[in-house]
């Protein structure tokens, strides 16, 4: 088995995690439409650029461009590390927006009613 189909393997599911978590919170409305294509594009040119990693390199590799060694089972290991730690970071930084954007809407109740008490008290 080609290690660049066990990258595309090993990779996939976070793919498909990235693109259905910006769905689902589009749908909630946790995420604007244009943050939602921006994710879905992000996930689908980082599926893109591994489903063409081999025949850039046999492109690459029979042109002379260049004179590395295709991928090691190190690099296959490495590349789905930095895709899941992509998707860690993407759903940290969604969570992180949705807790800033809670706190900012209780912030805003909180003063609304201490301006009602402060009103209410010097009455």
């Amino acid at each position: 088995m080609s290690r660049y189909l066990i990258l595309l393997i090993l990779t996939t599911p976070f793919v498909l995690a990235g693109i259905i978590n910006a769905l689902v919170a589009h749908k909630l409305g946790k995420l604007r439409r244009k943050k939602y294509f921006f994710q879905t594009l992000l996930w689908l040119t980082v599926f893109i650029g591994i489903a063409l990693a081999q025949p850039i390199y046999d492109f690459l590799f029979a042109n002379d461009l260049t004179r590395t060694e295709p991928l090691s089972l190190f690099d296959v290991i490495q590349i789905t590390a930095i895709v899941g730690i992509l998707f860690t970071v993407n759903r940290a930084r969604t969570k992180i927006e949705t807790l800033e954007r809670r706190v900012q809407d209780l912030h805003q109740e909180l003063s609304i009613k201490l301006s009602e008490e402060t009103k209410n008290t010097e009455r």
